[in-house]
């Protein structure tokens, strides 16, 4: 199980949680490229951060170049 937090402008916010990392990347990214806000994934047990994930991972973005 992994956390998904979203940046907040107060900070970050826990968003969900996943049983995978995969799964984990798939929905932060989703969510990313569509809301526009920053978002991470950390290890449930010590909140040490596996990926972050911004706007440049969008595939939208990697087309316009």
């Amino acid at each position: 199980m992994v956390v998904i937090q979203v940046l907040h402008p107060d900070g970050w916010r826990e968003q969900g949680r996943c049983s995978s990392e995969y799964w984990a990347h798939q929905e932060a990214q989703t969510r990313c490229c569509s809301d526009g806000r920053h978002y991470r994934i950390l290890h449930p047990d010590n909140s040490a951060v596996i990926a972050t994930l911004d706007t440049t991972c969008c595939p939208h973005r990697l087309l316009q170049g």
